[in-house]
């Protein structure tokens, strides 16, 4: 990882700030996704802004996964709990603090 990325699955909201479009409200939305659900990838986090990011915004990203949010995740049940999801879902409107994103 290169110095001054921002970490989608590690950072704090005042990190998660740092990228176009995601403001307070939204890093803590972000976080509690994570903790809640694992880890972002890049369609997620596009969904969660409402645009696609651009390249050069792509450069200061990282989406390494996180080992901690992927054995909560599974640690949790969902794959037990909700079968479907190690399938292609169909798609759905999820509420998460006011914003809406495809699951």
């Amino acid at each position: 990882m290169s110095p001054g990325l921002v970490r989608v699955n590690f950072d704090p909201p005042q990190t998660l700030m740092l990228i176009s479009g995601i403001g307070p409200k939204l890093a803590r939305v972000i976080v509690q996704l994570r903790q809640g659900s694992g880890n972002l990838d890049l369609d997620t986090l596009e969904i969660l802004i409402g645009r696609p990011l651009r390249e050069r915004e792509l450069d200061q990203l990282d989406f390494a996964e996180n080992p901690m949010l992927a054995a909560a995740s599974q640690a949790s049940g969902t794959e037990e709990e909700h079968p479907s999801r190690s399938r292609a879902p169909e798609p759905m409107f999820v509420s998460v603090v006011g914003y809406k994103l495809f699951t």
